[in-house]
């Protein structure tokens, strides 16, 4: 199960709509200390379950100073990036198969980029790029190299990415 945790500086009043979801059903709140000082804690599980208020709190989030989000425990570059991933995970929710939608999403980015990598067959969107700026094709999801993009792209979280057992 995946779990979203929403950082906010504890100085900060919480919008209202971040406030509302702090006192909900999927998900809890506390003060905690980081390294940053004193913060809001908003912590969800049960995705896919929660993932429209997930985007919601992060979208009203995006623009207080300081804030930021853990998927798993790994910290996030951003809420802007977290966000634009979370959302091509809930349109994926409608797909039969959703690795192919995603490995879709994947090739229409390389067609927009004129990748170069006629072999890639990347399982994201969010890996192609970074894929394409080395020039390596990834080519299986327990490679090495494709595991440190999938962390790189901040989607090693995501329940599509169905990886295969190692050997």
């Amino acid at each position: 199960m995946v779990t979203i945790a929403l950082y906010v500086p504890s100085e900060t009043a919480l919008p209202r709509k971040v406030d509302e979801a702090a006192n909900g059903e999927t998900c809890t709140h506390h003060i905690e200390e980081t390294s940053c000082g004193p913060h809001h804690v908003l912590t969800f599980a049960g995705l896919p379950h929660s993932i429209d208020l997930v985007l919601r709190v992060i979208g009203e989030s995006v623009r207080i100073p300081g804030a930021w989000a853990t998927v798993g425990g790994q910290r996030m570059s951003s809420l802007v990036a977290l966000w634009n991933r979370l959302d091509c995970y809930r349109q994926s929710l409608s797909q039969l198969d959703r690795s192919a939608y995603c490995r879709g999403k994947a090739r229409e980015l390389q067609a927009l980029l004129g990748c170069v990598v006629l072999s890639c067959e990347s399982p994201c969107q969010f890996v192609c790029p970074q894929c394409t700026a080395k020039g390596t094709a990834p080519t299986s999801l327990v490679h090495p190299e494709t595991q440190m993009l999938l962390v790189f792209g901040e989607v090693e979280w995501c329940p599509n990415l169905v990886r295969p057992t190692q050997l």
